[in-house]
């Protein structure tokens, strides 16, 4: 049984080995890739500096959408907004700017604007400044209203947050703002050095109640983080458990609050409520997203999350290990084969990615794995499912079959942001599934520094992000898989002591040329370096 926080243990375990990389510098010159960029809309064709200076010069927002051609968010974002006329309409009021992060330089963009995952959604006011960042998981008329509010407003989130610390009153249009915000891709932008969880206390506090949608948004922000915090105070169940109901029993705020049930409703029923209350809370969450599966006005893909959400929610009360009743499971399964049926062009591949994992989060592994099959046949981006397979493999204790699916996955993988991040992926599952053979490590290291080395400009964001992780699993992997370098009893092997070695040679070589304070020079000077003892433990091995 895989309930939903494995799902997130697995797309996290996922974002490791593959990555989901982007940016670029503001010196940067280089032309957006016209050959992936959505149809339709009249995205800038020119260098990011130069959409910055034609928003300037006619005095309009600019719209940043930052993707990946693998990201099956991006693929939903693009099915259920994108395409629509109305919003084609409204971003002529913007300077709609495309950036794939797998473009030259891309990797700079993400440190100068602090974005991490796909998609990230950015709006900048003609002078510059950030406005918002927008969610996904929005339908249309939603994007479009966060479009309009931020075209209105021209006040920068973080100046909002701002006033309303100070106790000052703003307007409801920008409360609305704040509700439609994409907190959990901020990355200090608006939140700067506040924490998370008191930033949204205060503005579910703050927010009037007369503003029910709004003021919902930010509860359920609160009782999100509160209830998948396994140190969370219990003591405030009963308030939260109040909170929810009143949000379930209300269409128009359940509506507005439906991927937090997809998502976290088993967290919710876990953490709220016990006994009777937990048994009716679960029923009442599990009638709300049948009503939304049942709705053939959403979009496919938010009713095969409704759907992987009824089915987590529908096993949170199980013991350990027990599968789902095969009724329930039989109805999970027609489900998803009438949603799969509606699933067209730029859907399926995230309507596939959510359809293995939903497959396997109910017991039906060979039809998991039939549904990556069909992704790896299907998709233009097949390393995606490939990855998934190796995952499977992994799982099942089936190690060589793993990493063949791994390495298959970075051989395929295009562009050079994604290859640096799935080659670190297959060489990760090296050092944890196959430690001791060193000539395959060796080989597969310096293959993706030569890729490295190949690049232009390539320690920033993501791939930088992606060293730095591997340097502790190598400095692991030389003391025989110790879990640090203060371990006592850890001595150096030496033919693996010489393969980080090189390593670091190599990464001595990419690092010339960074000064400063960035990401890439803290990394330079801590990549592949050991403890003072076990420094001196590598010397003799070597």
């Amino acid at each position: 049984m895989l309930l939903i926080t494995q799902r997130f243990l697995f797309a996290l375990l996922l974002f490791v080995a593959t990555g989901h990389g982007i940016a670029v510098s503001a010196s940067d010159n280089s032309a957006v890739d016209s050959n992936t960029k959505p149809a339709s809309i009249a995205w800038f064709d020119g260098s990011v500096d130069a959409a910055f200076a034609e928003a300037k010069r006619s005095n309009r927002p600019l719209f940043l959408y930052w993707s990946a051609e693998w990201c099956p968010p991006c693929h939903e974002l693009k099915a259920t907004v994108f395409r629509r006329d109305e919003f084609i309409a409204q971003s002529a009021l913007f300077v709609p700017v495309y950036l794939d992060g797998d473009t030259a330089s891309a990797q700079k963009y993400g440190e100068q604007f602090s974005v991490y995952g796909y998609p990230t959604v950015i709006v900048f006011a003609p002078d510059g400044r950030e406005l918002t960042r927008i969610p996904g998981g929005m339908n249309l008329e939603q994007y479009l209203s966060v479009l309009e509010l931020t075209l209105n407003a021209l006040t920068p989130v973080s100046e909002l947050l701002s006033l309303v610390e100070a106790g000052n009153t703003i307007s409801n249009s920008e409360w609305a703002l704040l509700a439609n915000y994409a907190w959990g891709q901020d990355r200090g932008s608006a939140l700067g050095e506040r924490d998370e969880a008191t930033v949204f206390a205060l503005l579910a506090d703050a927010c009037p109640d007369d503003l029910a949608v709004e003021k919902s948004k930010f509860q359920m922000m609160v009782i999100d983080d509160w209830s998948s915090d396994e140190e969370r105070d219990q003591s405030k169940s009963n308030g939260y458990l109040r909170i929810v109901s009143g949000i379930l029993g209300n269409p128009m705020l359940t509506r507005a609050n439906i991927y937090s049930f997809a998502y976290l409703g088993s967290d919710h029923v876990l953490a709220l409520a016990e006994g009777a209350e937990q048994q009716t809370l679960q029923n009442t969450i599990r009638e709300k997203l049948e009503a939304v599966i049942a709705d053939k006005s959403e979009s496919v893909l938010l009713r095969l999350d409704a759907i992987f959400g009824w089915a987590d929610v529908s096993m949170a009360l199980l013991p350990e290990e027990e599968a789902l009743p095969s009724a329930e499971q039989a109805w999970v399964v027609d489900q998803i084969a009438a949603a799969k049926a509606e699933v067209t062009g730029y859907e399926q591949h995230s309507a596939l990615n959510t359809i293995w994992q939903l497959y396997y989060a109910i017991d039906m592994e060979t039809e998991a794995r039939e549904t990556l099959e069909e992704g790896i046949a299907t998709s233009k981006q097949p390393f995606y499912f490939m990855s998934s397979l190796g995952y499977l493999e992994k799982e099942s204790g089936n190690i060589e079959p793993a990493l063949q699916w791994y390495r298959k996955a970075w051989e395929t993988a295009q562009g050079p942001a994604t290859r640096i991040q799935w080659g670190v992926g297959y060489l990760s599952n090296l050092l944890e599934l196959a430690p001791e053979d060193t000539a395959l490590i060796d080989v597969t290291g310096r293959a993706i520094f030569a890729e490295l080395a190949s690049q232009t400009d390539p320690l920033h964001q993501r791939n930088i992000g992606r060293m730095s992780r591997l340097s502790d699993s190598l400095l692991e992997w030389q003391l025989g898989g110790a879990e640090g370098a203060d371990d006592a009893d850890a001595q150096v092997i030496p033919e693996r002591g010489a393969v980080v070695l090189k390593y670091r040679a190599a990464m001595s070589d990419l690092c010339a040329g960074y000064t400063g304070d960035g990401e890439a020079v803290e990394t330079c000077a801590s990549f592949l370096i050991p403890s003072a003892d076990d420094a001196e433990d590598l010397k003799q091995a070597t």
